[in-house]
C-alpha cells in the first residue's frame, strides 16, 4: 500500500526566492520544474536524500491568497507519499473515514495524484501519488 515519502509540499510567496535559498543556499540539485497553468502553479522539485522538496508558487492571487495565507512567505501544505495502487489505498482509507479533495484522480505526467481532505486526516493533508 504506502511505499514510502516521495516529496513534502511547501507553497511559497515567492518561486525565485525559493529556488534561490534551496539550491545556492542549502546547495541542494534542482531535480525538474513543472508549470500547470490550468491549476494556477509553478513548481520545482529539489532531492534531498531520497525524498523531494517541492516548491510551489500559486500565481493567481486570490487563490494563492486561499493557499498560503496573508502575509505568510511560506508554509508546509502536503505530505506526498507513493503508493503501490491508488485506487485500493483509497479504498482502505476510505473504510477509515479519509475524503479526498478531488473525486478523480489528478494526472501529473505519468503519475496519479489524489489529496486528501485535512479534516479526516488529522489536519494533514496528504498527497497520494501512483507512478506510472
Amino acid at each position: 500500500m504506502l511505499q514510502r515519502v516521495d516529496h513534502i509540499g511547501v507553497i511559497v510567496k515567492s518561486l525565485d526566492e525559493a529556488k534561490q535559498f534551496l539550491g545556492e543556499t542549502l546547495g541542494l540539485k534542482l531535480d525538474r520544474e513543472v508549470e500547470l497553468p490550468e491549476r494556477a502553479v509553478k513548481a520545482a522539485f529539489y532531492r534531498c536524500g531520497d525524498v523531494h522538496i517541492e516548491v510551489i508558487e500559486v500565481t493567481d492571487p486570490e487563490i494563492r491568497k486561499q493557499r498560503l495565507g496573508e502575509g505568510v512567505q511560506a508554509r508546509i501544505e502536503h505530505i506526498a507519499i507513493q503508493v503501490d495502487n491508488l485506487e485500493k489505498t483509497l479504498s482502505a482509507l476510505g473504510a477509515w473515514g479519509v475524503r479526498t479533495t478531488f473525486t478523480e484522480p489528478v494526472q501529473v505526467g505519468t503519475a496519479k495524484n489524489l489529496w486528501t481532505d485535512p479534516s479526516t486526516t488529522k489536519g494533514v493533508m496528504y498527497q497520494l501519488v501512483e507512478k506510472g
